[in-house]
């Protein structure tokens, strides 16, 4: 009788849009405390995994899985049970999932109760430059609350930028500077939410648009258009090709990085900016700005 395999642990990593997910995992990724047979799904709203692409140039793990164009919690939740049961009959020994930005930890756990796979701990991360304000904007504060209401564990990000920063909710937190928050993750044996937490009645309405350019332009002019972004843009991410070579955006509410790509190991997969907001009539015409 052939003998059943341990089920095989999921770890989520949650947060509003521009948290430092991505980061963070490649920060887990590079610690050595991860078995060699980790995959790594990375969830992207946009219909560009821009994520991926970061944590495959990144790390050196192999086992990158992009699930792009909506949230593993509600309109592709088929998308990742088709992937966990390929992932079920491999030597894969943990699972590290990165959900959208806008998904609810709570919701995208109840998506990890597949045979031969459990959830292991929901880690959310939050952005200590920009967490207040997000909790008080009457259209996204509900979710950013939520999203922290329904972890196991907080990691706190930016808190450099912020160093005032207090997280008022009564969910363990870690700075994810400190020593020794890699192992916490990783370890995390305390008690989780499996119990039925509270989910969101009305979830905001978020869309995701995609710009794709066909030549380089000038980066003067890239910079001027992402500054002139409506607030109801939560997030802008990509790569561009300007007269100053192949970029990478990242944008986080108003604060904008442009960052050279030249250094990095190889060219981007694929060239273009993803947008992530509410109020999509308000989204700009991007080829009329741009």
């Amino acid at each position: 009788m052939a003998q059943l395999s341990a089920p095989k642990p999921i770890t989520l990593i949650g947060g509003y849009l521009g948290a430092g997910k991505t980061t963070f995992i490649n920060r887990l990724l590079n610690s050595g405390g991860l078995p060699s047979q980790t995959a790594v799904l990375v969830n992207d709203f946009g219909d560009i995994n821009i994520d991926e692409q970061l944590i495959r140039s990144g790390s050196n793990n192999d086992q990158v899985i992009g699930l792009a164009n909506g949230c593993v919690c509600c309109s592709i939740a088929d998308d990742l049970t088709s992937v966990l049961e390929e992932l079920k009959h491999s030597s894969i020994e943990r699972v590290l999932l990165e959900c959208s930005g806008v998904a609810e930890p709570q919701k995208a756990r109840q998506q990890c109760h597949y045979p031969g796979f459990y959830p292991h701990a929901a880690v959310v991360l939050v952005d200590a430059l920009n967490h207040a304000r997000r909790c008080a904007d009457k259209y996204v504060g509900a979710l950013a609350i939520a999203q922290v209401e329904q972890a196991d564990l907080v990691v706190i990000t930016k808190l450099s930028a912020n160093p005032a920063f207090r997280l008022t909710a009564l969910q363990p937190s870690v700075n994810v500077d400190d020593a020794g928050t890699l192992e916490i993750v990783l370890g995390w044996d305390g008690e989780n939410i499996d119990s039925e937490r509270a989910l969101l009645n009305t979830v905001p309405s978020f869309s995701a648009r995609t710009w794709c350019h066909q030549q380089p332009m000038p980066l003067a002019r890239l910079y001027r258009f992402l500054e002139r972004l409506p607030v109801s843009v939560q997030r802008v991410k990509g790569f561009v090709e300007t007269d100053a070579g192949v970029v990478e955006v990242q944008r986080v509410g108003a604060h904008t990085q442009v960052l050279p790509w030249a250094p990095r190991l190889s060219h981007p997969a694929n060239l273009g900016l993803v947008f992530i907001g509410y109020a999509v009539e308000d989204f700009p015409a991007f080829d009329q700005e741009i």
